[in-house]
């Protein structure tokens, strides 16, 4: 009996350590992680004037899109970017 506890230690220590090296090496999300994206401003002028038509017109979603098609970013990292860019440039934040 003593040794199935002894295993399960081990186990449980080897455990804690994989979780602990995956979180120093950046792969596993941290409460600290924070949002990357590029700025609506610096994309190509094209795709910029695209998403300003679209936030002109209120189609926040079609914007968010139109972010998603010229970055690849994920959907919270476009729409930070997108909601940001009118905020910056006096929209609302719907």
């Amino acid at each position: 009996m003593w040794l199935v506890r002894l295993l399960l230690i081990v186990a449980v220590i080897v455990a804690v350590w994989y979780v602990v090296r995956a979180v120093r090496a950046g792969g596993m999300p941290t409460l600290g992680s924070h949002v990357r994206f590029v700025p609506v401003e610096e994309l190509p002028e094209a795709h910029r004037q695209a998403i300003e038509v679209q936030l002109a017109q209120d189609q926040t979603i079609s914007a968010i899109k139109l972010y998603r098609e010229a970055t690849g970013a994920g959907l919270k990292e476009a729409k930070t970017a997108v909601e940001t860019y009118r905020w910056k440039h006096g929209g609302d934040s719907r």
